[in-house]
């Protein structure tokens, strides 16, 4: 049946401001959760790694993550590049009902957020200037009890307890403005391992000549304490730092130095809930969204969580993370003054490690390709003339397309597709290996004020935690997720 094409940006546009009602794990939703992902963030920079603000070629990206919870907490975010290598890492203090706003441009460039703004509510001793973290020895632990303001630990760890030995004496909230010198050795690792080319700390070394746009990916995670660990080490699991709370919520918004485009959508929300709880010694796994990096008895110290007896929320055994699905339907849009991107991240098969190579430094290794089929708006595909049947199956209506990194964007140009403006197109990112994972979103752009949009690509799975054709995975039914943990969210 045909549409005209303002009548399906219209319906586009309903989808992008449409949310669900209720959270189930297992399936993505608009609700407050324990990790936060950004899938796709980018912004530009100078030849001398100073932020390129203005002009055409100017991008940012603004990430905002609130607290919908009356207690404060502690948030842990990681800037990843496109091969999964951990670029940056920083801890952030939210008050109750608390926001914070981040420009990545001034992240990269050593601009961290510095928080709490109003240090007031946090008793101020040597050393800690009023931080939030436990190096300041007068910051308490959140009992669960009404709001507790200043009261952002769930957990004060013992030195030996901590998931790195400098956590209790390092770790903040409280970083200066830059928090690294300017065009140091730092400041050209962190640029240089974002850029699109394969230098970076890792991949061949740091040359200094960063190439525009910068990228990468984010995650933030409700921690317990505050630390310097991160999702890919096991202690991040097993000594306790990762929180599994459900108050997380955010925004992403890309903008350009020209003024368009400029248009924004939610985190995705990925939600914590016991059900999922598991470790790598299971003998069939459970798919959650951080069981790449969980590795052996991640119980709480192999299962003694009499260390941690006053936690009040300690749920140990893993992430319990709810996971991304593998199949997606996104709309595409390319005629004149109108065309589309797709914003796709992809959890790394394989080794489920990385995409470093099989020598951690020759960075090689590339993802399988994805399974594409693009239809027009009278349900025509690319390759598969008459008769293909709907949904599309058998010979000739599928294409293999690359997607190589975990994350990237690619326009609607790069890809075959029916000569109609536009259309939609299935993907499946199953490529046999049981923990893969990847998210999609999609936007259209014209030159005009009111054609910039973006939304999520529509999940095809029935369950995240079960997708159609993925073998060797615990059988998870979805269910509505326990809150865990702190006070009252706003109403």
């Amino acid at each position: 049946m045909k549409k005209t094409l303002m009548t399906c940006m219209a319906i586009a546009a309903l989808f992008a401001i449409a949310g669900t009602a209720s959270a189930i794990t297992c399936t993505i939703d608009q609700r407050p959760a324990a990790t936060l992902l950004v899938p796709y963030w980018e912004a530009s920079v100078n030849p001398d790694g100073s932020i390129l603000g203005t002009g055409p070629n100017a991008r940012d990206t603004l990430v905002t993550i609130c607290n919908a919870s009356s207690a404060p907490m502690i948030a842990h975010a990681v800037v990843w590049n496109e091969r999964t290598e951990i670029v940056l890492d920083f801890d952030i203090a939210l008050t109750g009902f608390d926001c914070q706003s981040m420009s990545m441009a001034r992240v990269v460039t050593g601009f961290l957020p510095a928080t709490p703004i109003t240090t007031s509510h946090v008793t101020a001793t040597t050393p800690g200037d009023g931080d939030a973290c436990q190096r300041n020895g007068s910051a308490l632990v959140y009992s669960g009890v009404g709001s507790q303001a200043g009261r952002y630990l769930r957990i004060r760890p013992a030195d030996t307890d901590a998931s790195t030995p400098l956590d209790n004496a390092l770790a903040t909230t409280r970083y200066p403005q830059p928090a690294w010198p300017f065009a140091s050795d730092f400041f050209w690792g962190v640029l240089d391992s974002l850029d699109e080319t394969d230098d970076s700390r890792v991949c061949g070394g740091v040359d200094q000549v960063v190439s525009n746009p910068i990228r990468g990916y984010m995650t933030f995670d409700h921690v317990n304490y505050c630390n310097l660990s991160d999702p890919a080490q096991p202690n991040y699991y097993a000594r306790d730092a990762i929180g599994m709370e459900n108050n997380l919520f955010g925004e992403v918004i890309f903008t350009s130095g020209s003024g368009l485009p400029t248009m924004g959508g939610s985190t995705v929300n990925i939600e914590a809930d016991p059900s999922l709880a598991g470790t790598s010694d299971d003998p069939v796994r459970k798919r959650t969204f951080y069981a790449r990096w969980v590795s052996g008895d991640s119980s709480c110290f192999g299962g003694n969580c009499a260390k941690f007896a006053s936690n009040p929320w300690n749920q140990g055994l893993g992430d319990q993370r709810e996971p991304l699905g593998l199949k997606y339907a996104a709309r595409w849009f390319d005629t004149t003054g109108i065309s589309s991107n797709f914003n796709v991240w992809r959890g790394s098969s394989g080794s489920l490690i990385n995409l470093l190579g099989p020598d951690e430094g020759d960075c090689t290794d590339v993802l399988p390709p994805a399974t594409l089929t693009f239809f027009d708006e009278d349900e025509n595909t690319v390759g598969g003339g008459p008769g293909c049947p709907s949904p599309p199956t058998g010979p000739g209506c599928i294409q293999q397309f690359r997607f190589d990194l975990e994350t990237q964007r690619r326009p609607i140009t790069n890809f075959p597709h029916p000569a109609w403006p536009a259309g939609w197109v299935s993907m499946s990112f199953n490529t046999g290996t049981n923990l893969d994972q990847a998210w999609v979103e999609y936007d259209i752009q014209g030159p005009g004020a009111f054609l910039s949009a973006s939304t999520p690509g529509t999940q095809l799975d029935p369950s995240n935690c079960n997708p159609l054709g993925v073998g060797n995975v615990q059988d998870v039914a979805p269910a509505i997720p326990a809150i865990v943990g702190t006070g009252a969210a706003a109403q």
